[in-house]
Parts: structure tokens; sequence; C-alpha cells
């Protein structure tokens, strides 16, 4: 019985080198693929590495960097994110962040790998790399306001002329209208006299056939006046 429990111990034990060569066989492994640019492929002996020990830091960490390479940024901030509270000392903590606010800059989250390198820092302040980079972010930020002042001051221009542009179009219209309204007042008033001057036409033309008329009737009556016969007086 004792003998058996003592096979047990050794077994037990023989599987846990075995178990922790395997991890670190597949992390070694890993690392040469990285080095090579092997990106894809280290990926897969980290995570076999993983399957071993999950909680095995450095097949964590270096996972993180090969998805990192292969530039699937949000997918790599994410792990850097869920390492921080795992690492074991400062140096370890402030690579993380600074990887973290690598992963943000390829995102374009300026503001949140500005913060990144700040933790960074904190942890490990003579890192010259993540100060070098908090600088260069700095500076993509304040570009980043000058275009965002930029394009709201050309909104507000453009805004601005549209605004012009629509005042001067309701201006020509106005003026357009005001224009056929003319238009129509002018030849009213051309209509109107044109009928004024047929009504005097018409008038004048009445007065001459009355004249006309009054002429013939005198006539008629001078005609009448010579033709009667003069009654003679009787003497007495």
């Amino acid at each position: 019985m004792k003998i058996y429990f003592y096979l047990l111990i050794i077994l037990i034990g023989v599987t846990n080198i075995t178990e922790a060569q395997n991890k670190k066989s597949f992390l070694k492994e890993g690392n040469k693929l990285f080095s090579d640019s092997s990106y894809n492929a280290s990926e897969i002996k980290y995570r076999k590495s993983l399957e071993k020990d999950q909680d095995y830091f450095s097949a964590s960490y270096n996972l993180a960097n090969s998805i990192y390479k292969q530039e699937r940024f949000d997918e790599s901030s994410s792990l850097y994110e869920s390492l921080q509270d795992n690492a074991r000392n400062n140096h370890e903590l402030s690579q993380i962040y600074h990887n973290k606010g690598n992963s943000l800059m390829k995102q374009q989250k300026t503001d949140l790998a500005i913060k990144a390198y700040k933790d960074a820092l904190r942890e490990n302040p003579n890192d010259e790399d993540t100060r070098f980079n908090l600088a260069y972010a700095k500076k993509i930020k304040q570009k980043e306001e000058e275009n965002k002042d930029k394009e709201n001051k050309d909104e507000e221009n453009k805004e601005e002329e549209n605004k012009e542009k629509k005042d001067q179009e309701k201006k020509d219209e106005k003026n357009k209208e005001q224009e056929n309204k003319d238009e129509e007042n002018k030849e009213q008033e051309k209509e109107e006299k044109k009928d004024q001057m047929s009504k005097e036409d018409a008038e004048k033309m009445l007065e001459a056939l009355e004249q006309k008329e009054k002429e013939l009737q005198e006539k008629l009556q001078k005609k009448k006046v010579k033709g009667k016969k003069i009654k003679i007086l009787k003497d007495w």
C-alpha cells in the first residue's frame, strides 16, 4: 500500500513536471516564431501554452503582442487590459500600459492612449520610449483639435454662406414677383388705355354720325320748304 502511495506521488510529480515543461516549451516555440515574424504561428503556440496553464502570465502577455503584430488592435488592447491586474511588478505593469497605449493609438483613440502612456510612466518614470510616445500622442491630439476647430469653422462658414444664399434667393424671388406684378400692371394699364381710346373713338364717330344726320335733316327740311306751294293773297 505504501509502495502504491509512493508511486502515485511520483506519477503526480512527473505529470506536473511534464505539464510545466509543455507550457514552457510551447512558450519557447512561440517566442522563436515571434522573432521570425511568424505572428500567426506564434499565436497558436501561445494559446497551446495557455491550454496547459490559463494563468501563465508570459504566454498571455506574448499572445497579446502577437495579436498586436497581426494588427488586430481592438483585440490586443482588450488583452492588455485584462493583464493589468496580473502583473507581477511595476516593470511588467508599465510594459502592459505602454503596449495598450500603442494599440489604442492604432485605433485612433488618442485620449485613451495618452492616459495609458501616463499610467505607464507612473509605474516606470524612466521609460524614455513611453515618454516619446506620450509626446507624440499629445501632438496628434493637438492636431486633431486644430482640425476639429477648422472643421467647425468651415461648417459655420458654410452655414452662413447657405443662409446668405437662401436670403438672396428669397430677395431675388421677391424682386421677380414684384417685376411680374409691375409687368401685369403695365399690361393692364395698356388694356385700359386701349379700351379708353376705343370709347373716345366711338364717341367721336357717334358725334360725327349725329352731325351728318343733323346736316341731312337740315337739307331735307330746306328741300321741303322749296317745293311747298305759296298761297297767293286775294285782292279785295
